[in-house]
């Protein structure tokens, strides 16, 4: 490639090392005739510094990059030097690399000059600041194909002896086809779960990358872009899929600039999970003789897998439902069996069997508990197996008995302490009763209502372990003769406490600082009548007090407290005070928070594990972002920007003030994702006069005074015609009113003038008949204008000659020829 032919020695950059060197080989070949070993030593010494001069400089960029046709095609660029700095480090010109001369590809200053392949098609995005020279190709065509191209900065102050620009070019490559999608899936595959879904594509035009498009719903979608180290960029778009089924197809479509597209698709293979198999039933107990329904239930996430269920009483009635949970991947199978317990099946187990298609089987069984009627007395009666009571406080066993036939009159409720031998009483109306239950129980309810509750004050450590069962029958228990029958599997064990438990306190909902947060506290006692007392502290609010039976003897007392959640608030506290004289409390932290990031953890073991989590607090709010504005625009003309910030705090969200006056103005409030809101303001307002720069300003101020700008530049032009438009409107009228006036105004004039000049002649004698002229004579246009004839006037003739208009030079000059890079000398000398 011919760059110049000049001899080394004649075009050396100034220095003052050379310049002696120069001498030195002067003197040496005139007086010393240097030797041919010294030569050999000169010439290296120069080939070396001018190799250090170049070395000052360098440019970055690919060699080789791939374009796609019909889309843009950005090469990145960027140089450095160490000396020789450039004078306008802004201005780069890029050339088409050909054995002789500079065609220009791109030139900002000159674009008339650029190659007719490449004119209006390229553009260069240089940064003083970044010391970036890249090129802009959009749209690519098949003439970019195979072009070796180079860019030179400052091209009319760095010469080829600086840097020599043209040795590092890139060479464009035009393809027709895109390439497809990458899709990658991370996390556990299993059905029931979630996955993360990335699709990325890889292009060389990062100014307007391509669109991708996923075939399943988007939860949590990121859109990312990214440059590479090659010179392609990267578009990623993520997202979390919910498995449903064992099989899902993946697909993902990319558009790109120009119209060409691509696809992929990748098949998610999941395995399927079976939960354990669980049998319930609403009783704890079941009563000699009466039909109870006991339920299997098994769930599963493949419906392939649908179980059979199978008891180990196969001579009792059962049926079985298969059903899709609503909201997720889980199917249930459930297995309703009708038991009827006897005498002999109380401590046995009931087994349900689940068999899986692929021969899987699990088993789970409850141990039966069955209350016996009392012999063939023809009643019967229900209390819990257990109660628990706290020291002091009272307890009541709830407790519901039922006649086979009529019930009797003057029916009696008794209740005794279970011994081996013996019957000693614990309550026995009009009768006496054991020392320690003396004075403390009673009956609650009605005998007519077949209520045989029993009621104990007082509770104390000896009544611990105590079994109590009733006695319902008008006559005494004595008068059968039932000594040798057993009420133990009958009898209800009392369990009596000496420390209050803790109560319960909880946070209900997200807490979250300026919004209505709700706590919680609970406690369950057995002593309705003596409830104990439930203090909430720390925290101001309202409060609202519940009591709510939730089973046959026990109840819940619970305090709930509604307040403002502030930073301040540390922490919450909640006391029980029992009438004995217990009590207990318990403390949670309150972590109010704006920012909520969603967490996902796992684990495919039973066991426990602990996961630290860390928070990432950000010392000040994001940035507003604003939508593009024209780079030039007219004054008076309406312009609609919008201004958008991302933030954590949806109760206190930002405000936005603008420096310009606007027409109309809107505010919205989106939810990005979890815990991520956005706010944009959108304005429409109208470019005041005044020709220059102006500054557009978009200002969020947060929660706490917390503020954020954005400002752009506007080149504001046309400020004399918007003036004149703006006065047309009210000039105009006016101005044509006033020539109507003038001209009604002069022709009254001369109407007044004729009438007066008329009244004037009348005073004088009449003309000689023949000398008079007819009215229409005297009113015709002729004679009116007579009297502005030739023989009224003198004719004055102005010969005026034009002046010759001299050419402007401009009009005449020589278009400048395009500018050679090699005459250029900086650096050189």
């Amino acid at each position: 490639m011919h760059r110049g032919t000049q001899s080394v020695l004649y075009n050396l950059p100034h220095s003052p090392i050379l310049t002696r060197s120069f001498y030195i080989f002067q003197e040496s070949d005139t007086m010393y005739k240097m030797s041919g070993f010294g030569h050999v030593i000169l010439c290296y010494y120069i080939l070396g510094y001018i190799w250090c001069s170049s070395s000052a400089w360098q440019v970055t960029m690919p060699s080789k990059i791939k374009g796609l046709l019909g889309s843009c095609l950005v090469i990145p660029c960027s140089y450095d030097y160490d000396q020789y700095p450039p004078k306008r480090p802004d201005r780069v010109v890029w050339y088409q690399y050909v054995s002789e001369g500079y065609p220009i590809v791109s030139d900002n200053w000159n674009r008339n000059d650029v190659l007719d392949i490449f004119k209006g098609r390229t553009s260069v995005y240089s940064s003083s600041h970044h010391r970036t020279c890249s090129l802009l190709i959009d749209p690519v065509t098949l003439a970019d194909h195979s072009q070796k191209l180079y860019p030179w900065v400052d091209p009319e102050n760095v010469g080829w002896r600086t840097y020599r620009f043209y040795d590092t070019t890139v060479t464009v490559e035009v393809v027709g086809t895109a390439d497809p999608p990458v899709i990658e899936i991370f996390g556990n595959k299993v059905v029931g779960q979630s996955v993360t879904v990335q699709c990325s594509v890889y292009h060389t035009c990062p100014n307007y990358p391509p669109s991708l498009r996923l075939n399943i719903p988007l939860r949590n979608e990121r859109l990312t872009h990214s440059p590479l180290s090659d010179g392609r960029s990267k578009t990623m778009v993520t997202t979390t899929l919910f498995i449903e089924k064992e099989y899902q197809t993946v697909e993902c479509y990319v558009q790109h600039r120009g119209g060409r597209s691509a696809s992929a698709s990748k098949t998610l293979t999941s395995q399927c999970s079976i939960s354990g198999l669980t049998v319930s039933s609403a009783l704890y107990e079941f009563l000699e003789g009466d039909q109870s329904t006991v339920t299997c239930t098994v769930s599963y996430t493949c419906y392939r897998n649908i179980p059979t269920l199978t008891w180990n009483y196969g001579n009792m009635p059962a049926s079985s439902d298969t059903s899709k949970l609503s909201g997720g991947a889980q199917w249930r199978t459930v297995s309703t069996l009708t038991f009827t317990a006897s005498a002999n099946d109380n401590g046995r187990s009931l087994i349900c069997y689940a068999r899986f298609p692929g021969g899987q089987t699990k088993e789970a069984s409850i141990t039966l508990r069955v209350k016996r009627n009392i012999l063939n007395l023809g009643w019967s009666f229900t209390a819990p197996a257990t109660i628990t009571g706290l020291k002091g406080s009272c307890l009541i066993i709830p407790c519901k008995f039922s006649y086979k036939n009529s019930q009797p009159n003057d029916l009696q409720v008794m209740w005794y302490l279970y011994q081996i031998n013996g019957f000693p009483a614990v309550f026995k109306q009009g009768g006496s009763v054991i020392s320690k239950f003396d004075g403390r129980t009673s009956l609650i309810g009605s005998v007519v209502e077949q209520n045989c509750s029993l009621k104990i004050e007082r509770l104390e450590m000896s009544h611990n372990h105590d079994r109590l069962y009733p006695w319902i029958d008008k006559n005494s228990i004595t008068s059968y003769g039932t000594i040798d029958h057993t009420f133990y599997d009958g009898s209800t064990e009392l369990v009596v406490s000496e420390h209050a438990p803790e109560p319960q306190l909880s946070i209900i909902g997200i807490l979250r600082v300026g919004e209505q947060g709700t706590v919680s506290c609970s406690v369950r006692h057995t002593c309705f009548s003596a409830p104990p007392t439930l203090t909430l502290k720390d925290l101001p609010g309202i409060d609202q007090n519940m009591d709510t039976l939730v089973s046959e003897g026990i109840w819940e007392r619970k305090i709930v407290r509604t307040w403002t959640a502030e930073e301040e608030h540390q922490s919450v506290s909640c006391a029980v005070n029992y009438p004995a004289g217990q009590s207990a409390k318990k403390s949670i932290p309150l972590t109010a928070e704006c920012s909520i990031s969603p967490l996902n953890i796992s684990s495919t073991s039973d066991q426990t594990q602990e996961v630290n989590i860390s928070m990432r607090v950000k010392t000040s709010p994001e940035k507003p972002v604003m939508t593009p504005v024209p780079e030039e625009v007219d004054a008076g003309s309406t312009i609609t920007v919008s201004c958008s910030v991302t933030h954590t705090c949806s109760s206190h969200p930002p405000v936005f003030s603008w420096t310009v006056s606007h027409l109309t103005s809107e505010v919205s409030h989106i939810m990005m994702s979890r815990g991520t809101w956005q706010t944009t303001s959108t304005i429409t307002f109208i470019v005041t006069e005044g020709d220059g720069v102006r500054n557009l300003t978009c200002n969020a101020i947060f929660w706490r005074n917390r503020e954020q700008a954005h400002t752009v530049s506007l080149n504001v032009k046309g400020s004399l015609m918007y003036r004149f438009k703006s006065s047309a409107p009210v000039a105009f009228p006016v101005s044509f009113r006033a020539l109507i006036i003038i001209t009604l105004a002069a022709v009254f004039a001369v109407f007044i003038w004729r009438k007066r000049k008329h009244t004037d002649e009348s005073l004088k004698p009449p003309p000689r008949p023949e000398q008079r002229r007819s009215l229409w004579d005297r009113l015709s246009r002729q004679s009116f204008w007579s009297r502005f004839s030739s023989k009224n006037s003198s004719n004055v003739t102005c010969g005026a000659e034009s002046k010759p208009r001299c050419p402007s030079p401009k009009d005449n000059r020589r278009r400048p020829s395009p500018f050679n890079p090699e005459n250029q000398l900086y650096g050189n000398l």
